[in-house]
């Protein structure tokens, strides 16, 4: 059994036209084309909570998983945090959020998988034709598609069939073969980036410039009316906070306030301002040091000082991570393929929750170095010596990764 091209309905094995709409389903290929009919199992992608199917009658899709409970996986986690945050009355609102995303969007991930899981193991599609769960988008209500090599995005004549899927990479050129089979019409679109900006290393660099601009900036250019009282009474706070106290009670302090502003610069949208604000507020708190020092100094012989320090580079690292991990975990990290998805490592929720994870080890160490400096001083910069060793032997492991990955791939 086929079905019609034009309207998607099942047809007879050697019915000429479509009982529904009259369509001849008898319609050659273009010439010099074969046509390409793949079986539903040989080709699928994935999209946010579809598998979609490629078949000779058109994109086959069906949900994964139950909307309703998709939807507790990520209000769930949200309840638990707000019923903590009652009991202990502390954190902040934006570390909270960006831990619930991190559950919210691991759960979120499971579910969908097990339900593709589930989807393998039962015969396609006759168990999903009129229960709800599966859709049919003829090729010719195709009304425009972008195929970038790996993710096809697409809208239908049905207004409300318009989705993001991915496929696997040995799959891609049967896709496009098929897109051409059947004369799926390409919108145009401006030229996308080279990938190498679209890394993750890449865009977290990009974003430490952007804001090590706005420090240097703010700790130089003249402060607005009442600005400096304000950035004053924030450097007496800071510092009551750790004059005196011990080296656990110090670093404790510094460690925490840190991770607040590392974490809640992971939330999407709001946590990028909250990123850009943390280096302005940080340039001015350098230019209220500079002013109230004995004499007075430039602020940017403070910032020269700041930078010999280890403890501010790489507490300086951990932010950009953060802020971009918050954007590619909404973006980049939700287009996976199916076969890449079946691995957790590869999913978007587990890279944003490692991400978090490997900032909060990285305030860790820079929180240790910043503590030892409060009690030694100038001997902080002896820190230099195993961070560059540490450094060193993170390059060289990345670079076998990568040498191992190249002749993989040939």
């Amino acid at each position: 059994m086929n079905y019609c091209p034009n309207y998607g309905a099942p047809q007879v094995l050697g019915q000429n036209f479509c009982a529904n709409c009259g369509f001849d389903v008898r319609e050659p290929a273009q010439p010099g084309q074969v046509a390409v009919q793949p079986t539903a199992r040989d080709i699928r992608g994935l999209g946010r909570n579809t598998v979609v199917y490629l078949t000779d009658a058109g994109l086959r899709g069906v949900e994964i998983s139950s909307g309703t409970l998709l939807f507790l996986a990520v209000f769930a986690p949200l309840f638990i945090l707000v019923a903590i945050y009652l009991v202990t009355n502390s954190g902040v609102l934006d570390v909270y959020a960006a831990i619930w995303m991190a559950a919210s969007f691991l759960l979120y991930d499971e579910l969908r998988w097990r339900g593709l899981r589930n989807l393998d193991r039962s015969p396609f599609p006759s168990d999903m034709d009129g229960k709800g769960r599966s859709w049919l988008a003829p090729w010719r209500s195709i009304r425009m598609a972008d195929w970038n090599g790996r993710t096809l995005w697409f809208t239908a004549s049905d207004p409300k069939r318009k989705i993001t899927i991915t496929f696997d990479r040995e799959d891609a050129s049967a896709v496009e073969k098929t897109l051409n089979a059947w004369r799926v019409r390409y919108v145009w679109r401006p030229p996308r980036l080279p990938s190498f900006f679209t890394r993750f290393w890449t865009l977290a660099l990009l974003v430490f410039i952007i804001g090590q601009a706005i420090l240097i900036l703010a700790a130089t250019l003249p402060f607005f009316p009442g600005e400096e009282q304000v950035y004053s009474t924030i450097l007496n706070n800071t510092k009551s906070g750790v004059t005196g106290a011990t080296f656990i009670q110090a670093f404790r302090a510094i460690y925490l306030n840190n991770i607040q502003v590392a974490w809640g610069g992971t939330v999407p949208f709001l946590g990028q301002l909250a990123f850009g604000i943390a280096n302005y507020n940080t340039g001015r708190v350098i230019q209220v040091i500079a002013i109230g020092n004995n004499p007075p100094v430039s602020p940017s012989l403070v910032l020269v000082g700041l930078y010999l320090f280890p403890h501010t580079w790489v507490e300086e690292s951990a932010y950009p991570i953060a802020t971009v991990a918050g954007l590619l975990a909404i973006t980049k990290w939700r287009t996976v393929a199916p076969g890449e998805f079946a691995r957790r490592l590869n999913r978007g929720s587990t890279k944003f929750a490692l991400s978090m994870g490997g900032v909060a080890l990285i305030l860790l160490v820079a929180g240790l170095i910043e503590t030892s400096g409060l009690f030694i001083g100038l001997g902080e910069i002896l820190f230099w010596v195993p961070l560059g060793v540490a450094y060193f032997l993170f390059a060289k492991r990345r670079r076998r990764r990568r040498q191992l990955e190249a002749l993989e791939a040939t």
